[in-house]
């Protein structure tokens, strides 16, 4: 008989520890608790936990710090952050430093099960990102350097971005987010004209009965949309763009991803 897939929760406030035992302990997920981060790390060296979901803000110990210990002891279950709106900035870097993906508050069912679904069936031996290009500054993020047509540009496990000619970045999904999920049957992108926001979804895939939001490398206006993209999502590849946006905050914005060459 399977042995049920063991959950560890850190968060400092019983009612998210709550919501998410009522969520996934639905699911058959077996959930244990932690209030505190060093409290978590002591149950993860004691072993069987397929998976973290952490907060990003707690006291004395955040969740970067988290992980930073985490990698430190040599303790590999993979980390699933929560975050609220102030800490998107903060988000990101988590991803460039090691968490699998993260969880904006506040969070639905869906919101919360998806990622987790994709963190699940993470892949083994799926090789390591190479190291970005540009290289980092004493406060953790990437030395700005002037885009030039052709440069790409990722926010880790998510979307890609490529520079274009007339100054606006084409956007699509990274192999490590696509393989990770069923065939998609169902596409939702933005209009032309409307805004998207970097670390928030702006895209959908459907696919089977899940519905997994595409996290959007850039802030901007959408300024062009994969058409034929929407009339046949199965042909949805890595390397198919899906939008085309504008940005509103690109020197800000491109210090947060990892540069590809």
């Amino acid at each position: 008989m399977n042995q049920p897939v063991r959950i560890l929760v850190i968060d400092d406030e019983d009612v998210i520890h709550a919501s998410i035992r009522r969520i996934l302990s639905r699911f058959g997920y077996e959930v244990a608790g932690a209030l505190t981060a060093a409290e978590g790390l002591d149950m993860m060296e004691q072993g069987g936990y397929d998976a973290v979901i952490t907060d990003l803000m707690m006291p004395k110990m955040n969740g970067l710090e988290m992980l930073a210990a985490m990698k430190e002891r040599g303790l590999g279950a993979p980390a699933i952050m929560i975050t609220g709106y102030p800490t998107i900035k903060t988000a990101i870097q988590a991803l460039r430093l090691g968490a699998v993906d993260y969880i904006p508050k506040p969070f639905t069912r869906l919101e919360l099960l998806n990622p987790l679904q994709r963190t699940l069936r993470r892949l083994a031996g799926v090789e390591e990102e190479p190291e970005p290009e540009a290289p980092l500054d004493p406060d953790g993020e990437y030395r700005f350097v002037p885009p030039r047509p052709g440069d790409r540009y990722v926010l880790p496990g998510h979307a890609w971005c490529r520079y274009n000619r007339d100054n606006t970045f084409d956007v699509g999904v990274e192999p490590g987010f696509l393989n990770l999920v069923p065939p998609v049957e169902f596409l939702e992108l933005p209009s032309e004209n409307d805004l998207v926001e970097q670390g928030y979804p702006g895209v959908q895939l459907r696919a089977s009965s899940e519905v997994h939001g595409l996290f959007m490398p850039l802030s901007g206006r959408v300024v062009g949309v994969n058409a034929e993209l929407l009339a046949s999502p199965a042909a949805l590849t890595a390397q198919t763009w899906l939008i085309q946006v504008l940005p509103s905050r690109l020197e800000e914005e491109l210090r947060l991803l990892k540069r590809k060459t």
